[in-house]
């Protein structure tokens, strides 16, 4: 394994293919690191690889982080293909548990705990337990795959309380969450205001660093295989290759007509927006927009913010069920991504 310079950015090279760098992004020293990427650029990869080395030469440990506990059925494989880049040393995982000797040779080898194998939904259980040696933590897969299962309920703060189980406020551990280049509406990104317009963002103060990965020789080595030849110019390639997010429909954002009339405002989970109707168009259009007018009607959907003058809706409601059938033709509009991604997952029920 050798490494070659493309676009200004070191990169792992292993068999024909370039894999990815941690180095650039990691630079800035942010403790949530979002890795945005193609399918198989190798950012598990280079994932493994930097514990395992930490492991080595500074004695610290990782938590590989899945959603759920089905996600981890195949933990055994973990090593297999990092192992290789370790001739000295042997590796097993011993049932939810990472480990690693120096003298695989040994007839009796001495192993040492290096990482551990855990399930955010199941992190509540572990909040007595103590991580001191714990730096990183990789949380696999953070975007799910269309159809693949679900997120948690407020999954960001689910994984903050982990975060804090893990580190203690210590400011020891820091986070590589990784995926594919998905959806732009999920948990961590509409909680953050993570939009992909360019290649590095920071947020909150430089706790948080973004990397859209975008490794052209990568597309090209791919998209040279039959199997990339097959799937050249497939909404597949779009994002497994060419990393472009399928639902970032620019399309979508629009300012209110000036004959959109007031309906309500609604709360979300990262804030409240206001929706208007524009009747006189054809077809009709809903407006929501991050502006609030001085009287307003407050509808929520969550019973533990209900209060007085706010209606109470359920995700049946029939207005909630003629804006949802409005977006599944195109016809609702937002004046930002912001409301566009928090009115997403009301739509998606």
């Amino acid at each position: 394994m050798s490494k070659v310079k493309s676009k200004g950015k070191f990169v792992v090279k292993s068999a024909d293919l370039d894999y990815y760098s941690f180095n650039k992004v990691l630079s800035r020293n942010a403790v949530y690191n979002f890795i945005l990427g193609a399918r198989g650029l190798g950012k598990t990869y280079g994932a493994k690889l930097k514990v395992i080395k930490n492991a080595i030469h500074r004695g610290e440990q990782f938590v590989y982080l899945r959603r759920y506990k089905t996600e981890l059925a195949n933990r055994q494989t973990f090593f297999d293909d990092v192992a290789h880049e370790f001739p000295e040393f042997g590796f097993r995982v011993n049932g939810g548990v990472a480990e690693m000797t120096r003298n695989p040779l040994d007839e009796k080898p001495k192993y040492e705990t290096i990482g551990y194998f855990m399930a955010l939904s199941q992190g509540q259980s572990r909040k007595s337990v103590a991580f001191p040696k714990v730096t990183w933590i990789i949380f696999d897969e953070f975007i799910i795959e269309k159809g693949a299962t679900h997120y948690l309920p407020e999954e960001h703060i689910v994984f903050n309380n982990f975060y804090a189980t893990v580190d203690r406020w210590k400011d020891k551990t820091r986070v590589m969450f990784l995926a594919n280049s998905v959806s732009i509406m999920n948990p961590y990104f509409i909680a953050y205001d993570i939009e992909p317009t360019k290649e590095f963002l920071s947020k909150k103060d430089g706790f948080i660093a973004v990397h859209f990965a975008d490794s052209a020789m990568f597309t090209k080595q791919v998209l040279s295989t039959r199997f990339g030849t097959f799937i050249a110019g497939t909404d597949y390639a779009e994002y497994a290759v060419n990393s472009v997010f399928a639902d970032n429909h620019e399309f979508l954002l629009a300012r209110k007509s000036s004959n959109a009339n007031y309906l309500a405002t609604i709360e979300t989970g990262t804030g409240d927006f206001s929706v208007w109707i524009d009747v006189e168009s054809h077809p009709m259009v809903y407006y929501v927009q991050t502006g609030r007018p001085k009287s307003e009607v407050v509808w929520t959907m969550d019973p533990a913010t209900m209060a007085e003058g706010k209606r109470f809706v359920l995700y049946t409601d029939r207005q909630l069920q003629a804006m949802r059938a409005a977006f599944s033709r195109g016809h609702v509009k937002f004046d930002g991504p912001k409301a566009r991604n928090s009115f997403i997952p009301i739509f998606k029920r």
